[in-house]
């Protein structure tokens, strides 16, 4: 591929114009009555905007006006990973804005500009400050407030009554993660220990065949390490653990460890009879960091090969596993209350809020909370189930934002929902500033898609801290954003042959 360009106010234009195609579409898709997206990749249909947005970015055939939509979706997504909610309040904000300021900036016909971005942003600043502190969050007060709020993001009555009634449970700290599963219903689990994203290491180990996964429930040792498990590691585990334990009686013991090689698998299920091998794949995504969470949870030592052999492993080195219940691609892991436990748990927190203070990036300190929570014992999973796979595919896009929404909502408070609080303090501002018009984009969308009788129930509301972050980062990028003079580009000679026509 070649490079291509353009200059001058047209390339400013051109990335509106991308901007303006996704927010259309994302648009549609707010409110009670917003419309679905359909997907080719798995037939999906969803309303949910960053899903949207996804899908649609790579259909824009004018590279200029993709590449405009691409910059707008970057800073969209990074607002994403710090509330995980409000793509589609996003994208409308940002194109509403955008519109606003630009009648203030040069255009093809008119050289001499208004204001400068410089001026514009200032301007941004300070009536984003001012709309915020009108916002006027109130506190959830009761599990029946949250249960309300989770209702508002996830549109199933069912399904918000678990969220809130969880959530309320776990606190402002705790964490629920949406998980899809083939159930006809959906359900929640509160869960005591640490979730991996690995699981078993064969299919032979499945001890419940209707769910397919592996369960001990009954306590266990258990051996953490980031090795490749081959025939060699497995010997001198046989010589320094597993014989020591089979004289304390003990019936078998739980191996995580990065691999396992096809021997020491086979090796594993012949001897399974006299003495029980359980072998778990080490976490995927921070492996090392995520099996120091394990070492808290369940003691022992976690041997890691850049710092220690495997040949010095020793009983002491064992920890111990109250149950574990393993899938293909995911387990939990819960650890047993010895008299060190909380020690050993509130240090690791320690080490892990320090991390969350030197981060720099909004999406590692989202994981590092999750982390923290699984800690904690504030965690629980929502398992996603529908009667059709589509509705369970869409049913699990809200629940992936109704999750974020309704801890934010008990964290920080809420405030007038579908898009109300923004439009009372926009009645109240100067006709000339800057925020009055986009303020009223998302209550603008919801009321022109519903029915003429239909009005906003008092109980709609909205969480403080997910709308002041969208406007803040939207206030913030859409200066830079309008001051582009020339983009630069990969030309896409992959053209079809009707686009020529």
């Amino acid at each position: 591929m070649s490079k291509i360009s353009t200059t001058g106010t047209k390339s400013r234009d051109e990335a509106i114009k991308g901007l303006s195609f996704i927010a259309k579409n994302v648009k549609e898709s707010i409110g009670p009555f917003g419309l679905n997206n359909l997907s080719e990749k798995g037939n999906k249909i969803s309303n949910d905007g960053a899903f949207i947005a996804n899908e649609l970015l790579p259909t824009i055939k004018d590279e200029f006006q993709r590449r405009g939509a691409t910059v707008v979706n970057a800073n969209i997504n990074a607002i994403n990973d710090e509330v995980g909610d409000a793509s589609s309040t996003s994208w409308a904000l940002h194109e509403a804005i955008t519109k606003e300021v630009i009648r203030y900036l040069p255009t093809e016909t008119t050289i001499r500009a208004k204001k400068t971005c410089a001026e514009i942003g200032k301007m941004l600043e300070k009536e984003c400050q001012y709309v915020i502190s009108q916002l006027d969050p109130k506190p959830i007060a009761s599990e029946e407030e949250l249960i309300k709020s989770a209702l508002v993001s996830v549109e199933d009555e069912k399904v918000a009554e678990m969220l809130g009634s969880m959530q309320w449970q776990l606190g402002a700290e705790g964490r629920i993660i949406a998980e899809e599963v083939n159930d006809k219903s959906c359900s929640i689990e509160k869960t005591d220990g640490i979730i991996i994203d690995n699981g078993f290491v064969s299919s032979n180990l499945v001890t419940n065949p209707e769910t397919n996964t592996l369960e001990v429930k009954t306590p266990l040792p258990i051996i953490l390490t980031n090795y490749v498990v081959g025939q060699p590691e497995m010997e001198i585990l046989k010589e320094n653990v597993f014989k020591v334990l089979a004289s304390q009686k003990k019936t078998g013991c739980i191996v995580m460890a990065k691999a396992f090689t096809p021997e020491a698998i086979k090796d594993s299920q012949e001897n399974m009879s006299t003495f029980g091998l359980f072998l778990i794949n080490a976490p995927y995504v921070n492996q090392a960091e995520v099996m120091r969470d394990i070492e808290a949870v369940v003691g022992g030592r976690y041997i890691d090969q850049e710092e220690n052999s495997l040949n010095n492993i020793y009983i002491s080195d064992v920890g111990y596993a109250s149950k574990i219940v393993a899938r293909i691609f995911n387990a939990q892991i819960s650890g047993i209350k010895d008299e060190h436990a909380k020690e050993r748990v509130d240090k690791r927190i320690e080490v892990l809020k320090k991390k969350v203070l030197g981060s720099q990036s909004e999406f590692e300190k989202r994981m590092l909370g999750e982390r923290i929570a699984q800690l904690q014992g504030g965690f629980a999973i929502l398992k996603v189930g529908a009667e059709v796979v589509e509705d369970r595919k869409r049913l699990k896009d809200k629940c992936d934002d109704a999750v974020n929404s309704v801890r934010l909502a008990l964290k920080g408070g809420t405030v007038k929902g579908a898009g109300l609080a923004f439009k009372e303090i926009s009645d109240k501002m100067d006709n000339d500033s800057l925020l009055k018009r986009p303020l009223t984009c998302v209550y603008d969308q919801i009321v022109n898609s519903a029915p003429e009788d239909w009005k906003i129930e008092d109980w709609v509301r909205d969480p403080y801290l997910v709308l002041k972050t969208v406007l803040e980062k939207t206030c913030a990028f859409v200066p830079t954003f309008v001051s582009i003079n020339s983009i630069a580009t990969e030309e896409n000679k992959k053209k079809c042959k009707c686009d020529e026509e």
